[in-house]
């Protein structure tokens, strides 16, 4: 039997939803915490009774982004999509997604099976994405989760999609500022700062998930050759981020495509350290902040033959 997960947007918080993206996923860590209650009491040193308490999902799936799985964590992570076609006329398989941060989350139904058994995760809530990539390596994505309960999973078949990974070689550009810049390596962490004990009377489980804020940052290294993302981090200096990927062709000249833009970012840290003859290596970092005149934090763009998420 093969090993998979598989993803289902919820219509409502904790509503069960079939799956309509499987994932050929590296690892997965999903788990369901109890927390039981243990009284203390005078009658003895040691405890003599464990009550039924609070129970929640937590758990992390870490992949190889493809063009089509990455718009599910997306849509996760940020909670906004806008849908459209570039080129109906001569590109009618094509649809381009723009990603942006909203008020709410999406809730999802997630399957992880093995040929073991099944487990089936209720009301998953997206905590945190993370995107990386260096020299000879995969687009890689890792997305932790906060879930409502567990149930029981009768294994199905999974059907796999068809698009393309994105590798380290398909970095189409990374600027700066306007600037290109050279990277050997870079992070991307979308984080929802989410409430994790929201429990009613009458109900072990969680009522809900609400968001509070959200934090994007990052990080990259490139070669130390001179002092312009130094001093911009010593002049406390704003700048912007735009990272591209590219992939094949799909149709009438539209690639897969994956586009990430932070509109106004400040650099944490900058700078290179003496490691006896090694390269000099810059190691930048990143914290994204709120565009007014964009009005948003993050702006991701994705290109495939999906009709929507």
């Amino acid at each position: 039997m093969v090993r998979y997960v598989a993803l289902g947007k919820e219509s409502s918080f904790g509503t069960e939803a079939s799956p309509t993206r499987y994932i050929d996923l590296a690892r997965e860590s999903f788990a369901t915490r109890h927390d039981w209650i243990i009284p203390e009491l005078a009658s003895a040193r040691w405890p003599r009774y464990a009550l039924k308490g609070p129970i929640r999902v937590e758990g992390s799936l870490d992949m190889y982004v493809r063009a089509d799985n990455v718009g599910e964590l997306l849509m996760a992570v940020l909670g906004s999509c806008l849908t459209s076609q570039p080129d109906p006329d001569n590109a009618p398989s094509v649809y381009e997604h723009h990603f942006t941060p909203a008020d709410s989350l999406p809730s999802y139904t997630i399957h992880v099976a093995s040929e073991v058994t099944g487990r089936k995760f209720l009301g998953c809530v997206a905590r945190r994405l993370e995107l990386t990539c260096a020299v000879g390596e995969l687009l890689g994505a890792s997305v932790d989760f906060l879930g409502r309960e567990e149930q029981p999973l009768t294994p199905g078949t999974p059907s796999w999609g068809e698009a393309p990974f994105f590798t380290f070689a398909d970095l189409l550009e990374f600027s700066v500022g306007g600037s290109a810049v050279s990277v050997r390596a870079f992070t991307l962490r979308i984080e929802n700062d989410l409430v994790d004990d929201w429990y009613l009377l009458g109900d072990r489980r969680l009522a809900e998930v609400p968001v509070r804020g959200i934090n994007v940052e990052g990080s990259f290294d490139l070669k130390f050759s001179d002092r312009t993302h130094l001093d911009r981090f010593l002049n406390a200096e704003e700048t912007y981020v735009l990272i591209k990927f590219q992939g094949p062709e799909i149709e009438g000249g539209k690639p897969y495509w994956l586009e990430i833009l932070l509109p106004r970012v400040v650099y944490t840290a900058a700078g290179a350290n003496i490691d006896r003859r090694e390269l000099l290596v810059e190691g930048v970092e990143f914290r994204a902040l709120y565009h007014e005149a964009a009005d948003r934090i993050i702006d991701i763009l994705l290109r495939n033959k999906v009709t929507g998420y």
